[in-house]
């Protein structure tokens, strides 16, 4: 990895290339070129509204591009359909606010997309939703409901869930903001563990020890613009654009 962020000569997994959005009149992503190498861990940084979470929304296709190309290993991301389908298979995501079915068991909503899309056999999901959950230390919460968790660990069971689809690529939009400080560091630490195990993630956070930690490297956004990417220890250390210093001194200030 160069100093300057740039992947150290991997084949790209994700790439965007000039990838423009619009909220009606609100230009929330510009010309965004963005590359993750396979393996590769990239945290996005920003100001709340700079455009991150929209970026990360585009990936999957929960959000439509307005020009600009999405490609996964190559492909370029499918409008809709089956193709879709397959995709999202492909790629996992962890939203801020868990999204676990509230009438399921925790078994039950880490098992029911393997079953539906990948058809496994129920016994080889359920197995494997019980390996994932031993992975993020909740093995003994199979038979729950998603109430009876704390916000922690209904994260790390949104975690599971996106593992057991066997993803390439692990797309996290702020996961730890709607958790008490208590219950950050459990999350935090699953998600390093993924990234020192190779996972390919893309991570929008407001955890700066995360990101100074796990990323391989940081893109940091400020309205809609990439305007650098580097090294963690570059980019913290000595940011190369007046914006970056501005926003590290009063996030690091607190």
């Amino acid at each position: 990895m160069s100093e300057t962020g740039e992947p150290g000569g991997a084949a790209a997994l994700l790439r965007l290339s000039g990838v423009n959005k619009h909220y009606g009149p609100a230009h929330v992503l510009r010309d965004v070129d963005l590359e993750v190498a396979a393996g590769e861990v990239v945290v996005l940084l920003g100001a709340s509204g700079s455009g991150k979470s929209t970026l990360c929304r585009c990936v999957n296709r929960l959000e439509t591009v307005d020009s600009g190309e999405i490609t996964l290993d190559g492909v370029p991301i499918p409008a809709e359909g089956r193709e879709l389908a397959r995709l999202r298979a492909q790629v996992g995501m962890v939203f801020q606010s868990f999204n676990l079915f509230a009438h399921r068991t925790v078994l039950e909503n880490i098992t029911l997309a393997p079953l539906r899309v990948r058809r496994l056999p129920r016994e080889r999901a359920e197995a494997r939703a019980r390996e994932l959950l031993d992975r993020v230390g909740l093995a003994d919460k199979a038979a729950a409901h998603p109430a009876q968790l704390s916000g922690g660990q209904q994260q790390r069971v949104a975690i599971a869930r996106a593992l057991a689809m066997d993803p390439r690529l692990l797309l996290f939009d702020e996961p730890t903001s709607a958790l008490d400080p208590e219950m950050i560091g459990e999350v935090l630490e699953v998600m390093s563990e993924l990234a020192a195990e190779g996972m390919t993630m893309l991570v929008v956070t407001h955890e700066m020890g995360f990101a100074r930690r796990a990323a391989d490297r940081v893109a940091f956004l400020d309205q809609g613009r990439i305007l650098e990417t580097a090294t963690p220890d570059a980019f913290f250390e000595r940011p190369a654009t007046e914006r970056a210093r501005d926003f590290l001194a009063k996030i690091l200030r607190h």
